[in-house]
């Protein structure tokens, strides 16, 4: 009877442990369950990682390979730009040398020469140079067809426009210093030997600039025949112009305070 009772308490024992350890395997077999599904969410991670790591590396040697692009067009575009610009100072080198040259060829051809008109000397018609004009638009058609070699936001546009200033004020200083050796000398020789005195500089005197016309100069040079008076003018286009007064009544055009004008024989040309 006591072994029975014994018994008894060793199986009520026995099934306690069973119960406990069936209580431990189900705690490891869920703790088992979630740590398989973080490792399987850990393993998507890792996936998705890799595919971003692959897309950077991708786009990394898309930039380098951009990168490397730039760096070359930079290249090419610094030696373009240098060529460019040792082909304007060539053009601005070469034409200073032709406006020098062309200005030595004006000063030897417009050496006064003496007619004779009444027992009095008057100084002879020069053959009339360039125009400003026409020289500016020749340099301006120079440098035109050299910017369509350069884009529309280059910014060797800039370097064009203070090249194609710096070329005309030049010019004008050139124009300005030749007419004050000649035509200017010229016109006091002019006004200075008419063969009426009264009608002469004391006729103009009277009048301020803006007010003398084609008449009063042709009163104060008192020549005759007939002659083609042109006058130094202001354009506000070509800038400094040769123009040609032909009526009476027109106004005189100043420049820069005075009146320059040539006086040539009128031989019948068609104007």
């Amino acid at each position: 009877m006591e072994e029975a009772r014994e018994l008894k308490r060793e199986l009520l024992r026995c099934k306690q442990e069973m119960r406990n350890l069936q209580a431990v395997k189900d705690a490891q077999q869920q703790r088992l369950s979630s740590q398989e599904a973080s490792i399987l969410q850990m393993k998507q991670e890792l996936l998705r990682a890799g595919m971003t790591a692959d897309e950077l590396n991708n786009h990394n040697a898309e930039l380098q390979w951009k990168l490397e692009d730039c760096n070359k067009m930079w290249g090419e575009c610094k030696k373009e730009a240098g060529q460019k610009d040792r082909l304007l100072q060539q053009l601005k080198h070469k034409r200073e040398n032709e406006l020098q040259r062309e200005l030595e060829r004006n000063n030897i051809s417009q050496i006064p020469t003496s007619t004779e008109h009444n027992g009095h000397s008057y100084p002879g018609s020069p053959a009339p140079p360039m125009s400003d004009a026409e020289e500016v638009q020749l340099l301006r058609d120079s440098l035109r067809s050299l910017r369509n070699d350069f884009r529309d936001h280059d910014p060797q546009h800039h370097t064009l426009d203070t090249l194609e200033q710096g070329i005309v004020s030049l010019i004008d200083r050139l124009h300005l210093l030749h007419t004050q050796r000649v035509p200017a000398a010229t016109w006091k020789r002019e006004i200075s030997k008419t063969q009426r005195p009264t009608r002469g500089p004391r006729h103009l005197a009277v009048h301020r600039l803006g007010e003398i016309s084609l008449r009063d100069v042709k009163a104060a040079v008192d020549r005759e025949g007939n002659y083609r008076y042109h006058f130094k003018a202001l354009d506000p286009e070509f800038g400094t112009v040769k123009e040609e007064v032909f009526l009476d009544g027109a106004i005189i055009p100043g420049w820069e305070g005075k009146i320059v004008a040539w006086v040539e024989e009128d031989r019948g040309e068609e104007r």
